[in-house]
């Protein structure tokens, strides 16, 4: 059985949320979570805004730490912190839960037995207030909470996911990503993503022997995995018009 926070009844989580210059999102993202979890902790590029001043009016543990991806911010913490509770959440500083989420995932975290080391549940993306529903992106399944010490987060460069070994028990509700900057951050960090998916197309070629353990992997990166192994060998002038078929 799950323990829970005397306090405030909270479930014995640990969120993570990893933050540079967020000052228009950390409160939202904390106040979703807040009651949720019973620890919350921050690690922080250097930010130079008000992200920390902000985070510091709540109950949370802030480290810094110098940023190269996602993937090793995670993993660092992971390696660096000693966590307390049986559970681990990711979540970035621009997502938040909904109410209906947190029953959720309230609900069903106590049925699940030694056999699932993670929860996966839907990730929503809106911008502009209003919801993405095309492209490949949004809606997409996401493992955001893994046991202590069942997970880590895969080292690449784009659309990191966190990698257990047992079953995943996936909850049919939404985290919502809902960005508050304008239409010219969108597209800075489009190219962006665009940067670090060549970067990762480059460590791939390098790494001949990456895809091997696709068959060992039992959660939401193996359809991720497969697709990227047959797209990266099809000709280069065939694929943006594949992938925009793909999405539609």
């Amino acid at each position: 059985m799950l323990k829970k926070n005397k306090e405030n009844n909270s479930l014995d989580i640990t969120a993570i949320i990893l933050t540079y210059n967020e000052e228009k999102h950390i409160k939202r993202c904390i106040l979703s979570i807040k009651k949720f979890v019973k620890k919350i902790i921050i690690i922080d590029s250097f930010s130079t805004d008000k992200t920390l001043e902000i985070a510091k009016n709540f109950k949370v543990k802030i480290y810094k730490h110098k940023f190269i991806n996602q993937a090793k911010q995670i993993n660092w913490a992971l390696r660096k912190i000693k966590f307390q509770t049986s559970w681990i959440l990711r979540i970035d500083a621009d997502e938040y839960f909904t109410k209906e989420l947190r029953k959720k995932v309230t609900t069903h975290i106590n049925t699940l037995n030694y056999k699932y080391d993670g929860i996966s549940f839907n990730r929503v993306i809106k911008f502009l207030n209003k919801e993405i529903h095309y492209g490949g992106t949004s809606p997409h399944k996401t493992l955001r909470i893994w046991k202590n010490k069942k997970g880590r987060c895969e080292d690449v460069w784009m659309d990191e996911q966190i990698i257990v070994k047992g079953k995943v028990f996936h909850i049919n509700q939404n985290l919502i990503d809902e960005n508050l900057n304008d239409l010219k951050w969108w597209k800075l960090k489009h190219r962006n993503y665009a940067k670090r998916e060549a970067i990762s197309f480059l460590n791939n070629k390098k790494n001949k022997n990456k895809f091997k353990f696709i068959k060992k992997l039992k959660n939401v990166r193996k359809r991720k995995h497969l697709k990227e192994k047959i797209y990266y060998k099809l000709p280069i002038f065939l694929r943006p018009l594949l992938f925009f078929l793909y999405s539609l």
